[in-house]
């Protein structure tokens, strides 16, 4: 597979041109909260904790199902990305009293 340049916080990485942006971070020691993912399925993104901001994306795209672009610029820490994340953890928690099993 190819390799291609990204930037995420400010840091230069290389990532392979198949990898999600999430398994590009992870590889390079850069951390992003994820609940849902799991690298022996297909990606989907359900539960919105990986969320990251994308330069030229008005939306924040989900990490774990968004595959890494040539030269793209991504910020994983934001007030914007904070906010989207503790949104998504009130929501899964809301209807979760902590006595579930998995899986739930």
């Amino acid at each position: 597979m190819s390799k291609i340049s990204i930037n995420i916080n400010g840091r230069e990485i290389v990532a392979l041109a198949d990898q999600t942006i999430l398994q590009a971070a992870t590889n390079n020691g850069i951390d992003i909260p994820h609940l849902c993912y799991d690298e022996r399925i297909k990606p989907y993104g359900a539960c919105g904790l990986c969320v990251v901001e994308v330069e030229g994306s008005p939306k924040l795209v989900r990490s774990c199902a968004a595959f890494v672009q040539n030269g793209q610029v991504i910020k994983t820490n934001t007030p914007r990305t904070v906010t989207a994340r503790k949104t998504a953890l009130e929501l899964l928690a809301s209807d979760h009293r902590g006595d579930c099993r998995p899986p739930c």
